[in-house]
C-alpha cells in the first residue's frame, strides 16, 4: 500500500517549455537577436535586469516594452505509442523596463518580466496520465534598482526582486472502481518570493575605432513558498476517500535558481556611421538547488509527497554580432549552446529538456534617437531519449519550438 501510495503522489513537478531548465530567456528582442548576451554591453533599459550596473550609460529617461509569442510543439514516442502530442497552448511573455538619471550619476530602473513560466497538456487518457495531464507555472518579478557610476570607466548596480507565481498540475490517481478507470487529483497555489540582482559594468577601451567593455551581473535564487495551496481529488472509490478527500489543504515550496554571468563586448567603428560589434556572455545557473520538489497535506491520512529533482548546476554560452548599417538600422544574428540540467532517469513527459544550439536573429530600427523599434526570432529543434526511472516511463522526445520577440523604446 506505502509503495502505491508513494506512485500515485510521484512527479508533481513544474514545467516550462522553452529554455534550459524552465527558464524564460526572452527579455529583451534586442537582446534575443544576438543570443541572448547582454551583460558586457549596455544596449539600454534591458540593462536593469541583464546587468544593473550597465544603467550608468543611459541618457535622459528610457522605457522599453513588449513581448514574445511562444509557438511550442513537443511530440513523444514510447515503446507501445507512436506520435503522443502535447497540447501545449502559445504563451506571450512580457518584459517592461525604465531607466534614467535622476540626480548626476545615480540612476533609477524598473524592471517587470516574466521570468520564469509555462504551461503544457496532455489527452486525460494519455499512456502517461499517471504523470502528467495538465500543468503550468506563472510568474511575474518586480525589480526597482538603481545604479551608481564611480567613474567613467566603472559603474555598479543593485536591484530588489519580488516575485509572484501561480502553480498548477493535474495527474490521474491509479486507484479505479466499477464505476471510474481512474481517479483525479488537481493541485493548485500560489506564492510570493524575495530576491536581488547585482552587477558591474566597465569600459576597458573607448577611442576612435574601438571600443570593448566587461560586465558581470549576479541575480539570487528565490524560493516560491506555496503557503495556501488546495488538493481535490475525485472519481476516487468510497474505501479510498479518507485517504484522497475531496478537499484538502497543502503547503510546499518550488526553487528557483541563482544566474552568475560574466560578459564583453567589442566594437568596431567602420565609420562615423557603420559599426561591427561582437558580444559573448557567459551564463552559469545554479539548477543544483531544485534537488527535490515536496508536498505536505494537512489530511494526515493524504501521504506528503516528495519528489527527487537531482538537477545540475549548468552553463549556457551566448554570442551575437550585430552591424549598425547607420544610425537607424540594425541587423543582428547569434546563438546559444545551452546545457540541460535534467540528467538521464529523471526526463518527465511535462519538461524533455534538452542540450541544444539554438540559432538567434533581430533587427531594430531607430527613429531620430527618440523611439525605436526590435524584433527577434529564434528556433530550437532538439530530441532526447530517456525515461523518468522512478515512474518506469520510457519515451522519446522531439521539441520544436518558434519565438517572435518584439521590443518598443521611448526616450525623452
Amino acid at each position: 500500500m506505502k509503495k502505491l501510495l508513494s506512485c500515485i503522489m510521484l512527479t508533481f513537478g513544474a514545467s516550462q517549455l522553452f529554455a534550459g531548465g524552465f527558464q524564460l530567456n526572452v527579455q529583451s528582442a534586442r537582446s534575443l537577436g544576438l543570443g541572448g548576451a547582454n551583460t558586457g554591453f549596455s544596449w539600454g533599459t534591458e540593462s536593469v535586469f541583464f546587468n544593473p550596473g550597465g544603467m550608468c550609460n543611459l541618457k535622459g529617461h528610457n522605457f522599453t516594452f513588449g513581448g514574445s509569442y511562444i509557438m511550442p510543439l513537443v511530440s513523444l514516442q514510447t515503446p507501445s505509442t507512436d506520435n503522443i502530442n502535447q497540447t501545449s497552448p502559445n504563451s506571450t511573455p512580457i518584459h517592461f523596463y525604465y531607466g534614467g538619471e535622476i540626480i548626476e550619476n545615480l540612476y533609477a530602473g524598473l524592471s517587470i518580466n516574466n521570468q520564469f513560466g509555462s504551461s503544457s497538456s496532455f489527452d486525460d487518457d494519455w499512456e502517461g496520465r499517471f504523470i502528467v495531464q495538465n500543468i503550468s507555472l506563472k510568474t511575474f518579478t518586480f525589480q526597482p534598482t538603481v545604479a551608481y557610476k564611480i567613474h567613467d570607466y566603472i559603474s555598479i548596480g543593485a536591484g530588489f526582486m519580488y516575485t509572484t507565481g501561480n502553480f498548477a498540475i493535474e495527474k490521474a490517481v491509479p486507484v479505479g472502481s466499477t464505476e471510474f478507470d481512474y481517479g483525479k487529483a488537481k493541485l493548485s497555489g500560489k506564492g510570493t518570493t524575495y530576491g536581488f540582482n547585482v552587477g558591474i559594468f566597465s569600459t576597458l577601451l573607448d577611442n576612435d575605432h574601438y571600443r570593448i567593455t566587461f560586465g558581470a551581473s549576479y541575480r539570487s535564487g528565490q524560493t516560491l513558498s506555496l503557503k495556501s495551496g488546495q488538493a481535490e481529488f475525485s472519481d476516487i472509490p468510497v474505501s479510498l476517500q479518507g485517504t484522497f478527500p475531496t478537499s484538502t489543504a497543502f503547503t510546499g515550496e518550488l526553487k528557483l535558481p541563482s544566474v552568475i554571468t560574466t560578459g564583453i563586448s567589442a566594437q568596431y567603428k567602420i565609420n562615423d556611421k557603420n559599426k561591427l560589434t561582437l558580444v559573448y556572455d557567459f551564463n552559469y545557473t545554479g539548477w543544483s538547488s531544485y534537488d527535490t520538489l515536496a508536498f505536505d497535506f494537512d489530511n494526515t491520512d493524504t501521504p506528503d509527497s516528495k519528489t527527487t529533482k537531482a538537477w545540475k548546476n549548468t552553463p549556457t554560452h551566448r554570442f551575437g554580432l550585430e552591424y549598425a548599417l547607420n544610425d537607424m538600422f540594425f541587423f543582428r544574428l547569434g546563438g546559444y549552446y545551452d546545457i540541460t540540467p535534467i540528467q538521464d532517469g529523471f526526463v518527465s513527459p511535462e519538461l524533455p529538456d534538452q542540450t541544444q544550439f539554438v540559432p538567434t536573429f533581430g533587427f531594430g530600427m531607430m527613429i531620430k534617437d527618440h523611439v525605436g523599434f526590435d524584433i527577434a526570432w529564434i528556433h530550437q529543434d532538439a530530441e532526447r531519449e530517456s525515461d523518468l526511472t522512478d515512474a518506469g516511463f520510457t519515451a522519446k522526445y522531439h521539441r520544436v519550438a518558434d519565438v517572435i520577440t518584439f521590443s518598443a523604446t521611448i526616450k525623452f
